[in-house]
């Protein structure tokens, strides 16, 4: 009789444990690391070329990433052509690799370059998490 209530208590900390990691999120959007740099070269008609480089540090692939981008704007060029998309408000940027995840690691570094009069910033706001078992939205950001 003990031995069956000491499974029944195993079984029952089991159950409280597998609850308490139901909304466990393998990716956060801080696992996306944006960097930038100004490339070398003159400035031809007030214009900079910069280049992005934006990198996974989650142990799951990410795609539909969406960035914040103020700034930016269809004038804007960007090369590799048609790598951002920007939505209809104006107010974000998907990254668009052909439907293709950002891979994980450093070895699988998205890169592009624009030319803009300034710097614009790129902050990952939201993407799709894609690993083996299966695809979850990344988390929102934690307000602060």
């Amino acid at each position: 009789m003990e031995a069956m209530a000491k499974i029944f208590v195993f079984l029952l900390l089991c159950c409280f444990c597998a609850a308490g990691n139901a909304s466990y999120q393998p990716c956060k959007l801080s696992d996306l690391d944006v960097t930038q740099a100004v490339m070398p070269g003159p400035v031809v008609g007030g214009y900079r070329e910069y280049a992005v480089a934006l990198t996974n540090g989650c142990v799951c692939s990410q795609i539909n990433l969406k960035l914040a981008c103020p700034g930016f704007n269809p004038s804007v060029r960007v090369y590799p052509a048609g790598v951002l998309s920007m939505d209809r408000e104006g107010k974000l940027c998907t990254l668009t690799l052909n439907g293709s995840a950002i891979g994980i690691g450093p070895e699988n570094t998205v890169m592009f370059s624009y030319s803009s009069r300034s710097q614009i910033s790129f902050k990952p706001v939201s993407s799709t998490i894609v690993c083996s078992d299966a695809s979850a939205p990344a988390p929102a950001p934690e307000s602060s």
